[in-house]
C-alpha cells in the first residue's frame, strides 16, 4: 500500500502540473476537459479522489493534433509529452506529459528505458463509427495491438487466441493500415464520439458530443479546472452511480508505485 505522506506528494505535484498545462492550453488555445477519475474527483471532492494518484484529461482529435503540434514546436519547459513516438521505449498507447527531474515507476514498467516521472494521463476522442460491424472491427482491432504491445495473455480462457493475435499485431502494421487508410473512409455518427483506444466491451466510452461543449471551470481543490459541460451524463455512462463512493477495500491506487522520488529521475540499471 502507498504510503500517505507520499500520496499527498504525488498530489500536490500533479495538481502544479495541471495548472501549469491548463496556463498552457490558455496561451495558445487548445480545448480539453477533465475527465475519467479527474473529473469524478473534481464533482465529487472538489479536488482529487482521496486515493487517487494520476490526473487524466481528455481532448477531441483535432485538439489533440494541436497539442503536439505545438508543443513540437513551444514545449512547456520542464515536462516531457510522451508517446511511442517520442520515447522508444515507452510501450503503452496513452500519451503521457511528465515532469522532468522526478520518477513515479509503475512496477510492470520497471525494466522499461523510457521517462518515467510523475505524469498525467491524455486520452482521445475519436469519431464514431456508424455501421456496427465495421465499428465492431475497429474496437477488435484496438484490443488486440492494445494487449499486443502490453504482451498480454490470459493463463487460461483465450490463452492460444492472445498467443496468437500477440504475434499478428506485434509490429503494430495492422493497428497503423486500419487508422491510416480504412477508419478515415468509414462513415461516422456525427452525433457521438468514442474514446475507441480506451475500449472495452462495457462500451463505458462511448459519449455524445454535445455533453462536452464549451468547458466549464469548476473547482479542483485550490484552483479552476474545464470538465465538461454536461458532466452528469458524461460521469454517468463512465460509472454509473458516481456519488457513491466505492467500498473502502477498493479505494486503492491502480498503479502499484515501484519507486516515486520528487528531486531525481529514474533510470533502469543504474
Amino acid at each position: 500500500m502507498q504510503d500517505d505522506r507520499i500520496l499527498v506528494q504525488v498530489q500536490k505535484t500533479i495538481e502544479e502540473m495541471l495548472v501549469d498545462f491548463d496556463s498552457y492550453c490558455r496561451t495558445y488555445g487548445i480545448r480539453y476537459y477533465l475527465f475519467y477519475g479527474s473529473a469524478l474527483g473534481a464533482v465529487r471532492h472538489k479536488g482529487f479522489i482521496p486515493w487517487d494518484d494520476d490526473a487524466d484529461l481528455i481532448l477531441f482529435r483535432k485538439d489533440f493534433e494541436k497539442l503536439k503540434k505545438t508543443w513540437k514546436d513551444h514545449p512547456m519547459e520542464g515536462y516531457f509529452f510522451q508517446t511511442r513516438e517520442t520515447d522508444p521505449g515507452y510501450p503503452l498507447k496513452t500519451p503521457k506529459i511528465r515532469k522532468n527531474g522526478t520518477a513515479y515507476v509503475e512496477e510492470l514498467l520497471k525494466e522499461k528505458k523510457m521517462h518515467h516521472g510523475i505524469f498525467i494521463d491524455f486520452f482521445v476522442l475519436d469519431d464514431y463509427v456508424k455501421n456496427p460491424l465495421l465499428r465492431s472491427i475497429t474496437e477488435w482491432i484496438t484490443m488486440f495491438d492494445f494487449n499486443a504491445v502490453r504482451r498480454y495473455q490470459p493463463k487460461r480462457r483465450g490463452k492460444y487466441l492472445y498467443a496468437v493475435t500477440n504475434r499478428l499485431f506485434a509490429n503494430g502494421k495492422i493497428y497503423r493500415w486500419w487508422y491510416r487508410s480504412v477508419y478515415p473512409k468509414l462513415k461516422k455518427d456525427e452525433t457521438m464520439c468514442s474514446d475507441i483506444n480506451s475500449f472495452t466491451f462495457s462500451h463505458r466510452y462511448d459519449f455524445k458530443k454535445e455533453w462536452f461543449g464549451e468547458p466549464k471551470k469548476v473547482p479542483f481543490d485550490a484552483y479552476s479546472l474545464p470538465v465538461p459541460q454536461n458532466t452528469d451524463a458524461v460521469l454517468k455512462v463512465c460509472y454509473g452511480d458516481y456519488m457513491t463512493p466505492p467500498p473502502v477495500k477498493k479505494r486503492v491506487s491502480y498503479h502499484q508505485p515501484y519507486y516515486c522520488s520528487f528531486k531525481e529521475e529514474y533510470h533502469p540499471g543504474k
